[in-house]
């Protein structure tokens, strides 16, 4: 949680954050940092202020699965384009980039 909470508050800095959710910057660095976890009630409270379900604060959702139908299909549209432009060659280096990206994953 602590990695996408690091993500959300972009360049943002922690007292603006902590502020905004009613809670100490130290505290709110606990979160970022991993040394404890958010009760329920914060929890919701970082997820309604950062726009985003519970769910993927707690890593159980992809960063494509927050986003709004309407901006899925902006990304699915920005894929398809992409892939149209690319050559078979390209394609077929970006299906093994893929590949060795899932395996290093798992």
């Amino acid at each position: 949680m602590g990695k996408r909470l690091k993500q959300l508050r972009g360049k943002k800095v922690q007292q603006e954050i902590a502020d905004k959710l009613g809670i100490s910057r130290s505290r709110y660095s606990h979160y970022e940092n991993e040394h404890v976890q958010p009760d329920i009630e914060l929890l919701q409270k970082m997820a309604d202020f950062h726009d985003v379900s519970v769910d993927y604060l707690l890593g159980r959702e992809s960063a494509y699965e927050k986003l709004s139908n309407k901006n899925k299909s902006e990304v699915d549209f920005r894929l398809d384009t992409i892939l149209n432009d690319l050559t078979l060659n390209q394609k077929d280096h970006l299906v093994n980039f893929i590949d060795t990206f899932q395996n290093k994953r798992n």
